[in-house]
């Protein structure tokens, strides 16, 4: 069930990288993202030529921020999720670091659509600045107006268990409407994307000197304040939207999604520490720091032990 993730060698230079024009017709996102084209003979094989490649910087306030792209890539490869690969990246002429991330659809072939493109055409008043009513119900009601078209592939329902399942380990608070859509292939059909986006996660924004006081109880309770952006429904007051609570609600709602996601947490702690074990060795600027490796892991740590316990 695992996949086998790209290991990078070094950390890539995009200096001499093709930069991509065109981008800027993807607004999306609130962290800054140039689109570059990878080079032929590439510098490593796990780089694909010529394919686009997302150059996605940190916010100016959590300069290491863009470590926590690289970190959920490796989890979800672990995890057995679809997450575009990642890695560790930076231009030499401007000294800036950053995750290089590799588009998840082939352009010129597959198109892709926000999942807020068909959310607001349901719900005319759905705000996709805020996405404040993006809700599983309504998404439940999508996926299933889908399935009348035959050419729609996703086990859907396995589909969102894994991705709630994948962001309550890494703690993402930001998969809105935007941040997850449809892949359409000419042939192959119609699929939901992998996940990504997957930076406001793994506590990038707590400052690692702080953090190595914490106790078990400040982990405890910075773990049961995470809020997945997503809730259950508009009718629920006060709305069920915590990590382990939406993933609790939805796997007794499809208890056939149970056994998959059970699985999926079958890793040691050895195992999770040796996912991204190799990542402080990598040189750039900004580098991930034994602190910031240590933090991330306690968390995911912490987490997985709390997942587990969703599974009798």
């Amino acid at each position: 069930m695992r996949i086998t993730p790209k290991i990078q060698a070094s950390a890539f230079d995009v200096a001499s990288w093709e930069v991509d024009a065109e981008f800027g017709v993807f607004p999306q996102g609130a962290r800054a993202k140039d689109a570059v084209f990878a080079p032929d003979p590439p510098p490593e094989p796990l780089i694909i030529p010529g394919r686009r490649y997302l150059f996605k910087r940190s916010r100016l306030s959590y300069p290491d921020q863009f470590w926590g792209e690289v970190v959920a890539y490796r989890v979800g490869c672990l995890l057995g999720v679809e997450v575009p690969p990642a890695f560790a990246a930076w231009n030499s002429n401007t000294g800036i670091s950053a995750a290089l991330i590799e588009w998840f659809y082939v352009d010129g072939i597959e198109t892709f659509m926000w999942g807020g493109e068909f959310l607001q055409k349901m719900r005319p008043e759905f705000d996709r600045e805020r996405g404040s009513l993006h809700n599983v119900k309504d998404n439940t009601r999508l996926m299933r107006a889908m399935t009348q078209t035959k050419a729609f592939r996703t086990d859907w329902r396995q589909w969102w268990v894994d991705a709630l399942l994948f962001d309550a380990l890494i703690g993402n608070t930001d998969r809105h409407q935007d941040n997850w859509g449809f892949v359409f292939h000419p042939e192959e059909g119609i699929k939901l994307s992998p996940l990504f986006d997957n930076g406001t996660s793994l506590g990038h924004e707590r400052l690692t000197e702080k953090v190595a006081r914490w106790s078990d109880t400040d982990v405890d309770r910075y773990i049961n304040k995470g809020c997945h952006h997503l809730k259950w429904s508009l009718d629920e007051q006060p709305p069920v939207n915590s990590h382990l609570n939406l993933l609790r609600k939805v796997l007794s709602e499809w208890p056939q999604t149970c056994q998959t996601a059970r699985q999926r947490l079958d890793f040691s702690e050895t195992e999770l520490a040796e996912a991204f074990d190799d990542l402080s060795s990598l040189d750039v600027p900004i580098c991930f720091s034994l602190e910031r490796r240590s933090f991330m892991l306690r968390l995911l740590r912490r987490r997985h032990e709390l997942l587990k316990e969703l599974f009798p």
